[in-house]
């Protein structure tokens, strides 16, 4: 599918986005045929439960969802709510037995929220003393001040989200552990960058696990190529595991994906296709790797990518 087949409302602002990101691919130095030989040859040793990734994604989901559906599905929910303007909605839940809670966050739903994926700039958050996306951040903070009354410090939290969702999720995870709540994993779904490489350095403590598909291209916006000149260049945290086809999957330690293919954004312009993106393509692509999941190298990754149609052909 070609850029002009997107479907709106997310057509103009995506052909707009990635023209710039297309461009800037002119820029990027790369990476040499050595280091992609080593970073994009190796297995992890790290052992990746589907199951729960699964039910990571199956919250994020119903972030989307109405209210009595969300308390339906899951009836520990103390609070859904879309503050403010943000058009972001959350929803929390808590576990008193286990002193655990869970935040969802709902990914890109409307044409604002598109435009807050794409949006391109950056600050310095005083707080975090990390350079943040505006939108994002300013997001995550109505979010935050929204729930806060709800929150229990003394309970474990687990946080999730989708595209946007996901970048919020990140943040929301910083700003709480700041405040001192113990925040013990973030999993995120198709998510854009929030931070640049120089906020990447300051974020080891974050446990946050990036779980993207092989032909979303969301998670590669703003593109590396897009240099600040106070802050540097945009960058992702934490691992990434990159979902193929059938059971198959490739994972990344960190964020590499970046440096081994400078192309990857431009090859997958041709392909792009916002049902890549959807979260319903996510759960379909865990649950191909529940029964057995199988761990690919990422230059091997291109033997099992779902190939498409490209219209004109």
């Amino acid at each position: 599918m070609r850029l002009e087949q997107f479907p709106s409302p997310g057509a103009a602002w995506l052909r707009a986005t990635m023209l710039v990101c297309l461009l800037t691919l002119t820029a990027c130095v790369g990476i040499s045929g050595q280091e992609l030989g080593l970073l994009g040859s190796t297995l992890s040793p790290n052992k990746v439960d589907f199951v729960e990734l699964n039910a990571y994604a199956g919250r994020a989901k119903a972030a989307y969802a109405g209210e009595a559906a969300i308390r339906s599905r899951y009836p520990a929910t103390v609070r859904v709510s879309a503050p403010g303007k943000t058009d972001a909605q959350y929803f929390l839940e808590q576990d008193d037995r286990a002193k655990v809670q869970y935040i969802a966050i709902r990914g890109t739903a409307n044409r604002k929220n598109l435009l807050e994926d794409v949006e391109m700039r950056i600050r310095e958050d005083l707080s975090l003393a990390i350079p943040v996306h505006i939108g994002f951040d300013a997001t995550a903070r109505v979010l935050y001040a929204d729930m806060k009354p709800y929150l229990k410090k003394n309970y474990t939290t687990y946080i999730t989200g989708h595209s946007l969702g996901g970048a919020i999720a990140a943040l929301l995870a910083i700003h709480m552990t700041d405040d001192g709540y113990k925040v013990d994993k973030v999993v995120t779904f198709g998510q854009p960058k929030f931070t640049t490489a120089r906020g990447v350095e300051k974020l080891g403590f974050l446990t946050l696990v990036r779980v993207v598909d092989e032909n979303d291209i969301i998670p590669m916006l703003p593109p590396t190529t897009i240099v600040n000149r106070l802050y540097g260049i945009y960058e992702h945290a934490g691992p990434e595991i990159i979902l193929l086809e059938g059971p198959r999957y490739v994972y990344l330690p960190k964020h590499d994906a970046d440096r081994l293919s400078v192309g990857e954004l431009g090859r997958s312009l041709d392909f792009a296709d916002l049902k890549d993106h959807h979260i319903d393509n996510y759960l379909r692509r865990l649950s191909d790797k529940i029964a057995g999941a199988v761990e690919v190298t990422y230059n091997e990754r291109e033997r099992y990518v779902a190939k498409k149609e490209i219209a004109g052909n």
